[in-house]
């Protein structure tokens, strides 16, 4: 069976949900087999391990996240448009799969080696670029390493803290997803502000 087909694609679906709701320790395979409509015998013919498969369904994720940021990144894009690109990648992205950032978290704790690779290892972001336009576009002297780690946190702070936010904010699903995407707004003009 070629790992194309419909059954595969399944597994991996409703491993993504599994693993976002309950993380990988709290996953079973017999739970994601019997949502996914196969045997666990049929499971394991894809996936040996509980690991391996959360691997391969973060790593996706993973990887389509990270070649749109290193593509904003590395584009010579002017920097304003390519901060607001980057805060509307990273917070669509998030909203649709949450799951990428307990891939993140897992990995930074797990094998750190590995995510570094991921995301910044050779042939992926060209930070230099970033610095250059800091440094040619900005006319406040604006260190370009704290404004990165800004975008950065900036952006992925209100899905870590969620439940916390949601429930002091007292936001429902509905309201959450309005005020992520008011969000959007406030980052970029914060942001493009210090330049």
């Amino acid at each position: 069976m070629e790992k194309t087909n419909t059954a595969y694609e399944t597994i991996l679906h409703v491993a993504s949900e599994i693993f976002y709701k309950k993380g990988l320790a709290g996953a079973r395979m017999q739970e994601i087999a019997d949502l996914a409509g196969i045997n666990k015998a049929m499971l394991h013919y894809y996936f040996k391990t509980k690991e391996q498969l959360f691997n391969q369904v973060f790593e996706k994720a993973f990887f389509s996240f990270s070649s749109r940021i290193a593509e904003v990144l590395n584009s010579e894009e002017p920097l304003k448009i390519k901060i607001s690109n980057y805060v509307d990648h990273t917070i669509d992205a998030l909203k649709l799969n949450r799951g990428i950032l307990i891939f993140v978290i897992y990995e930074l704790n797990v094998n750190p080696e590995r995510i570094t690779e991921l995301f910044a290892g050779k042939g992926n972001v060209d930070f230099s670029i970033f610095k250059k336009q800091v440094k040619a576009e900005s006319k406040n002297e604006v260190n370009a390493d704290m404004l990165f780690t800004d975008m950065v946190a900036l952006c992925i702070y209100p899905f870590i803290a969620q439940p916390i936010l949601k429930k002091m904010m007292n936001k429902d699903e509905i309201a959450y997803r309005d005020f992520l995407e008011e969000r959007k707004s406030w980052i970029k003009s914060t942001l493009i502000s210090r330049l």
